[in-house]
């Protein structure tokens, strides 16, 4: 498994601000990867793609209102 962290330069974030933040990126080396952004003001979005090739999206205001969850099937 490898997992990195990183700075990102500012960026639209999901409640319409422009800020930084970081970005988790984990791998498992068999198909299964996670990204999370994480933003300065407290929004996050969340992008899992599975072994089957299926992908779940989340993206979450800094209220933890939830905008987006959505999941796309693999085959």
């Amino acid at each position: 498994m490898t997992s990195t962290i990183s700075r990102f330069d500012a960026a639209t974030t999901p409640c319409g601000q422009m800020r930084e933040g970081e970005r988790f990126v984990t791998e498992d080396l068999q198909g299964l990867l996670t990204e999370e952004l994480r933003f300065d003001c407290g929004c996050c979005t969340t992008r899992e793609e599975f072994h089957d090739g299926s992908v779940h999206r989340m993206v979450v205001n800094h209220r933890r209102k939830v905008l987006v969850d959505e999941e796309f099937r693999g085959e």
